[in-house]
C-alpha cells in the first residue's frame, strides 16, 4: 500500500506554516516534487483541505485552485481520477457552487448518459442530463 497523506500536513504547507514544529514539511514536500517520496492524497482529503482552507482560513478560491494545482503537480503525490481532480478545481475556481458539485460535473463530462439525479437546478447551466427522482 502506498503510504497516505493527512489534511494537517497539507494544510501546513499550503498556508506556508513557519513554525518550528513544522519546519520538516518543506523537506518532505520537496521530497514530493522531485519523486523522490510517494504519497496517495485521497479525494476525502482533498475535498477536506478546499474546505478548512476556504471556511477556516478564508483563503479565496483562485488562491485554493493554484495551491491544489501545483500541488497535483509533483511527482510523488498519486492522486486517482487526477483528470476528474483537475477539470473539479478548473470548474470551481470561477464559481459560487460547491466543489462537490463540480466534482459531480467532472465526472459525468465525459459519460455518455450524462444523467444526474438532482433537485439542484444550477446543474442545468452545465451540460449535465439533470433529472429529479
Amino acid at each position: 500500500m502506498t503510504a497516505l497523506l493527512d489534511t494537517n500536513v497539507l494544510i501546513r504547507f499550503l498556508t506556508s506554516d513557519k513554525t518550528k514544529k513544522f519546519r520538516g514539511v518543506y523537506s518532505f514536500f520537496e521530497s514530493l516534487e522531485h519523486g523522490d517520496l510517494r504519497i496517495e492524497l485521497t479525494l476525502i482529503v482533498l475535498f477536506q483541505v478546499v474546505f478548512v482552507l476556504k471556511s477556516f482560513y478564508s483563503v479565496p478560491r483562485k488562491d485554493i485552485t493554484a495551491g491544489m494545482m501545483g500541488i497535483l503537480k509533483y511527482k510523488g503525490i498519486i492522486v486517482k481520477e487526477k483528470k476528474i481532480v483537475r477539470r473539479m478545481l478548473e470548474l470551481w475556481h470561477d464559481s459560487k457552487l460547491d466543489i462537490v458539485d463540480f466534482y459531480l460535473i467532472a465526472c459525468l463530462e465525459g459519460d455518455k448518459q450524462n444523467i444526474l439525479y438532482s433537485y439542484d437546478r444550477d446543474f442545468d447551466k452545465y451540460k449535465i442530463n439533470r433529472k429529479e427522482p
